[in-house]
């Protein structure tokens, strides 16, 4: 399961809001303080609909992600999913 976590404040409750309208995106409940947004397929964020401003856009994923960055500009933020492990085998 890809996604990443938005933390439950009203900074980015617009950035929720988009996904929520995005139909390759679920938002989950908040658990703990975070909102899980799920993807399966690449997503695409524009920072002018979800209204945030650049310090906050840019911290939109320090929640957490389980997916890769594809494209992070001061407009535009693509997210694919990956079913690479978390940490890399690391031979133990």
């Amino acid at each position: 399961m890809s996604g990443f976590y938005v933390l439950d404040v009203p900074d980015f409750r617009s950035l929720v809001e988009n996904a929520r309208r995005d139909p390759a995106c679920t938002v989950h409940d908040v658990v703990a303080g975070y909102t899980f947004i799920e993807f399966h397929e690449e997503i695409e964020i524009d920072r002018a609909a979800t209204k945030l401003g650049e310090a906050v856009w840019f911290g939109c994923l320090t929640g957490g992600l389980d997916g890769r960055i594809t494209h992070f500009s001061p407009g535009k933020l693509r997210l694919a999913p990956t079913n690479l492990p978390i940490l890399p085998d690391q031979g133990h």
